[in-house]
């Protein structure tokens, strides 16, 4: 009769060992960082076709190795990006570009928020996103998640910042709308740094948005101020440093 001989233990475990081991929960959030990093890069440089890559390797990760919604928001910031760069230039002007990206936007935060009910920024991000989906400014965020993200995480300056920038155009007292633009940077500035995995993104863009307020007041000195700040976060914002020169063309 035939023995059958059954592989040793050591035998198994060296074959076992030799399978390529499923890409960690770590480095999967490290991949997200990264894909991250060049969209908000790609947003300061105002290049469109490095933007639309990142939203590719974004669209690559495997969704199961991250936190629940965090491929989707992702993926629904990096459209809101897209959109306003396309909506603030030329191309913004071809129809179907900003709007695409704009309704791409609100449909990957649904699906953010839809993954974790208490994701404050996939809401907030879901609200900006139809004041841009006409490829023009005079469409108005969505009420709801808006209200929504606010009710979840009050304190998120991510939160706080989209809220400004949805109320902006209604702001019927200068000073009192500089002075909440500057609440909203120290609120960035006392926030804990973002773990891997986590967003980071929105302190540059509000030193620009109080940049920009202290401009229309008048203030340039301030405003110099505020706008070389945020270029010592993000160097090559393109939209910062042309603020900058305006500011610095204007008297104190």
């Amino acid at each position: 009769m035939k023995v059958r001989h059954w592989p040793s233990i050591v035998t198994i475990l060296a074959a076992w060992l030799c399978i390529p081991a499923p890409q960690s929960r770590a480095d999967a959030a490290s991949d997200l960082d990264d894909a991250a990093a060049r969209i908000q890069y790609a947003f300061y440089t105002r290049d469109v076709r490095a933007l639309q890559e990142g939203l590719a390797l974004v669209e690559q990760l495997d969704a199961t190795e991250l936190a629940p919604g965090m491929k989707d928001y992702y993926a629904a910031y990096g459209h809101w990006k897209l959109a306003q760069i396309l909506t603030e230039s030329a191309t913004g002007k071809v129809p179907g570009t900003a709007g695409k990206a704009a309704a791409d936007c609100e449909r990957q935060a649904k699906a953010a928020r839809t993954q974790d009910g208490r994701m404050a920024e996939a809401y907030a991000i879901e609200a900006v996103c139809p004041s841009l989906e006409a490829s023009l400014l005079s469409s108005s965020c969505a009420d709801k998640p808006l209200r929504t993200a606010h009710e979840i995480d009050p304190r998120n300056p991510r939160v706080q910042l989209i809220e400004l920038l949805c109320r902006r155009k209604d702001q019927k007292d200068p000073a009192a709308y500089t002075r909440q633009v500057g609440e909203l940077v120290d609120a960035f500035e006392r926030a804990p740094p973002s773990r891997p995995g986590k967003p980071d993104w929105g302190h540059a863009e509000a030193l620009l948005l109080l940049g920009e307020s202290h401009l229309q007041r008048g203030d340039s000195r301030a405003a110099r101020d505020a706008i070389e700040r945020a270029l010592v976060i993000a160097p090559d914002y393109r939209k910062a440093q042309a603020m900058l020169q305006t500011a610095a063309a204007r008297p104190n």
